[in-house]
């Protein structure tokens, strides 16, 4: 018996190391995990903000595409008048030109006209 105690002892504090590393090992699994799952929502967190920010940002510059746009189509616009509005000075200086044109001529005509009875009087 006093061996099969000696045993028992030599079981017992066996045990007691072995529940102890256990106590130890579980203790550390659970930081380990701890560390684990705040990391995992931290990065998911993170992943989270980084979405946000890549939405923000496609919508900031979608807001630019469209205000672009409209840029772009008043200028457009205003091209457009101010292209017609030379195209009318245009139109109007040529007839202003021939105009000026035909009324030298009669101009030179009268005076060579007026030159010629001046000569014969």
């Amino acid at each position: 018996m006093a061996s099969s105690s000696g045993t028992g002892t030599g079981m017992s504090s066996g045990s007691s190391t072995v529940t102890e590393t256990s106590v130890l090992s579980e203790g550390l699994q659970i930081t380990v995990d701890e560390r684990k799952r705040k990391r995992m929502i931290s990065n998911k967190e993170s992943a989270r903000r980084s979405r946000m920010r890549k939405k923000k940002r496609l919508d900031d510059l979608t807001a630019q595409v469209t205000q672009l746009r409209n840029d772009n189509r008043r200028i457009i616009t205003r091209v457009n008048i101010t292209v017609q509005h030379f195209l009318n000075v245009e139109a109007e200086n040529s007839v202003l030109r021939a105009q000026a044109y035909e009324l030298s001529r009669i101009l030179q005509s009268l005076e060579e006209l007026i030159s010629f009875l001046n000569a014969n009087l």
